[in-house]
């Protein structure tokens, strides 16, 4: 398997509409390029202030019933356009971050240097309750802005089987970008 990693690219000067600019992601055949495009969408979508993924889900859906993009595919756009709001949220939620602030606590009284991590399966149990507390909060901002930009039914599919909502965006992944593409999302 292939591991490439792409470079975060410049912000884009690029002002065609949502739309516009996933189909052209979706119809070229650059995979590289079309990488490019994706990242350059979701750094700006970071960056900005207050994220709005709405417009970039509602190109997608549009997509999606245009029959350019699978489904899968949409589910896959929407994991990566509501990504921004957990970015914005870990600064600005109060909950995710006394949930964080806990977290960091006992990441040092453990001796974690600062970006040093556990695997999952090593971590102590507290700190893995309040990791599961983390994903929990950021799951539910990730289905509130589902809901509140009108995709009732990815919220609904995310809150009631995350497992499947999961399942669905790798293979929107795979439709677009091959199997053997990984990268950071």
């Amino acid at each position: 398997m292939s591991i490439r990693r792409t470079r975060r690219p410049q912000p884009t000067t690029d002002s065609r509409a949502p739309e516009q600019r996933l189909e052209a992601l979706a119809r070229e055949p650059n995979q590289d390029r079309s990488l490019r495009t994706l990242m350059r969408i979701r750094h700006d979508l970071e960056q900005s202030t207050a994220p709005d993924p709405g417009p970039w889900l509602a190109a997608a859906r549009t997509l999606s019933e245009r029959l350019i993009i699978s489904e899968n595919s949409l589910y896959y756009f929407a994991e990566i356009f509501t990504e921004c709001m957990i970015f914005s949220a870990s600064v600005a939620d109060p909950e995710l971050g006394r949930i964080r602030h806990e977290m960091d606590g006992i990441e040092i009284a453990y001796g974690l240097a600062e970006g040093q991590i556990w695997p999952l399966e090593e971590a102590p149990v507290e700190w893995a309750e309040l990791n599961d507390k983390w994903n929990a909060r950021a799951n539910e901002i990730v289905v509130t802005t589902l809901r509140r930009t009108g995709h009732t039914d990815l919220a609904d599919a995310r809150e009631n089987n995350l497992r499947d909502f999961d399942r669905r965006v790798n293979k929107g992944r795979i439709e677009l970008f091959g199997a053997d593409e990984e990268f950071d999302r």
